[in-house]
């Protein structure tokens, strides 16, 4: 998500050390965890009603459609041009 690499994590962790301290780290690093993980269901919860709400099934089947159409259109075009 966030694209964090080794180095990062061990910067991150070294200055929560400092800043909060070794006792409350861990209780504070759930509860990020929680807030993200939360975050991230409601997010995905809306993102799927708006999603219904706008018929994007029904979209996303008229795209696939249509491009298998276009693609039957070139293949038509192009044993057309082969047989000339």
């Amino acid at each position: 998500m966030f694209e964090i690499g080794f180095p990062e994590l061990l910067v991150i962790i070294f200055v929560g050390l400092l800043v909060v301290g070794p006792e409350k780290l861990p209780q504070i690093i759930k509860a990020l965890t929680r807030s993200f993980r939360a975050i991230r269901s409601y997010l995905n919860e809306t993102k799927s009603e708006i999603e219904k709400s706008v018929g994007m099934d029904e979209i996303r089947q008229d795209l696939h459609n249509e491009k298998i159409m276009e693609n039957l259109k070139e293949n038509k075009k192009k044993e057309n041009k082969s047989t000339e």
